[in-house]
């Protein structure tokens, strides 16, 4: 499966999983390779694990397709949810968007 092929919420789970891995890997290498106790190592590794999953699901918090990851902001919401302008994929929109729509209304 090519890069190309992959929607939205596979490239961003996929790189969720590489930080995740890549910390793991890293703590192992830093405890073994030094004399520094494991705990502060991974208190840090999960430190870190956090921020960088924090910073990779921000792009979550607004509506986008998960398909391609195009914003949907502005577009209806039908009963199935919003259409994608660029795919063309149906998305569900999030209960809180449409929580807060119905208390501005």
């Amino acid at each position: 499966m090519t890069s190309s092929t992959r929607n939205f919420m596979e490239r961003i789970r996929l790189k969720a999983m590489a930080v995740v891995l890549a910390v793991i890997v890293a703590a192992v290498g830093v405890i073994a390779w030094s004399t520094l106790p494991a705990w502060p190592v991974i208190g840090v590794g999960v430190a870190v694990v956090a921020v960088a999953l924090n910073a990779i699901g921000s792009r979550l918090e607004r509506a986008v397709c998960y398909s391609c990851g195009q914003s949907l902001d502005g577009q209806p919401v039908g009963e199935r949810g919003s259409i994608c302008p660029g795919c063309g994929s149906i998305n569900q929109p999030f209960l809180a968007r449409r929580e807060s729509d119905s208390k501005q209304a």
